[in-house]
């Protein structure tokens, strides 16, 4: 039997969840999450989001079939401008997989860039018009795209072959030339997603072979390419990683948090699986780690990893896909139905 306490109260126009709970071994806290709400005037789920300021804010909504919305802010959510999706100029959504939209970046007011059904869209106009990168030939084939520590917009060419090496490209922010830095082996499977921390790049197999997925990694500094020692299932494959000095964060599906070594040995003392609610993203906050999901965040500020809003202790039922660290003490989070808050736990 769980003991819990929930309370919702309003202070100063902002939302403030507490909770005290010893519920499947959450050891007894008080975590209070304030939430300035930042919501974006649609019914699409937002799903991924990226900042070059706190004010500037460069999201994308979804709804969950083949309609994908962009919305700006410059002012951190306070008000939210749409722009003319890319797919939209094309007629039809350009025939395009817009069920996969797999990064957003945003270097500047005027450059942005988008990642959605392997295809590198990019503007440089901030948002009024958008231009497919090509080798002069043919469309890149993409899965990835971030800024580089250097400020510029590094992406990764996915042949989608068992023999062809992929290719680490970079290309200037505001510039369609770009040239190739790097080059790694196929993935098994497929490349499903990557993240890129500091100067060192996850990548993700969420089907390695049809049924165990797989971790990789890749370091921009050395050129070095690593198959790390981990396996998932198709149940509880790792949605997001970052290497954060030596240790490698893993966000799973069906509530699991890892830490683990570069080569694969985990370090049992962070293990957390006290539900099986999906995370979908998780971010490093100087001293500690967020985690968001399914109507769940989970954090290890106070040392230890807790529930901060969970179902089965809030009764929350929102659901997070992105969160953001802003600074030391705040983030951003997003979620389905527009969702889109500040928060901090401090």
């Amino acid at each position: 039997m769980s003991l819990s306490v929930f309370r919702i109260f309003l202070l100063f126009g902002l939302i403030v969840i507490s909770s005290c709970s010893k519920d499947r071994g959450v050891i007894e806290t008080q975590l209070v999450v304030t939430k300035y709400d930042k919501k974006i005037p649609t019914d699409f789920d937002i799903i991924d989001f990226d900042t070059y300021s706190e004010n500037h804010i460069f999201a994308v909504g979804h709804d969950g079939y083949l309609s994908v919305k962009l919305f700006l802010s410059a002012n951190g959510g306070t008000t939210w401008d749409d722009i003319t999706a890319p797919f939209d100029l094309l007629g039809w959504n350009g025939g395009f997989d817009l069920d996969k939209v797999q990064d957003v970046v945003y270097m500047d007011e005027n450059n942005l860039a988008l990642v959605t059904g392997n295809k590198l869209f990019r503007s440089y106009d901030g948002g009024q018009s958008w231009t497919i990168m090509s080798d002069g030939i043919q469309m890149l084939r993409v899965f990835f795209a971030d800024k580089s520590e250097d400020g510029n917009l590094l992406f990764i060419e996915d042949f989608n072959s068992s023999w062809a090496m992929n290719k680490i490209d970079k290309s200037a922010y505001d510039s369609q030339v770009f040239s190739t830095i790097g080059t790694m082996p196929p993935a098994i499977g497929k490349y499903d997603a990557a993240r890129l921390y500091g100067n060192y790049i996850m990548l993700l197999d969420y089907t390695n072979d049809y049924y165990y997925s797989a971790t990789h990694g890749y370091n921009l500094t050395t050129g070095q390419y690593e198959s790390l020692a981990f396996s998932g299932t198709s149940y509880d494959y790792p949605v997001d990683a970052m290497k954060v000095g030596e240790r490698i964060f893993l966000i799973r599906k069906d509530g699991k948090l890892n830490f683990m070594s570069p080569t694969g040995a985990f370090v049992d003392y962070s293990f957390y699986n006290f539900h099986n609610q999906d995370y979908y993203s998780g971010e490093f906050m100087g001293d500690y780690y967020i985690a968001v999901g399914d109507r769940t965040i989970s954090t290890n500020i106070s040392g230890k990893w807790e529930e901060a809003i969970n179902p089965d202790i809030t009764g929350q039922q929102e659901v997070f896909r992105k969160v953001k660290k802003i600074d030391s003490d705040h983030f951003y989070v997003s979620g389905n139905s527009g969702l889109f808050f500040k928060g901090t736990f401090k």
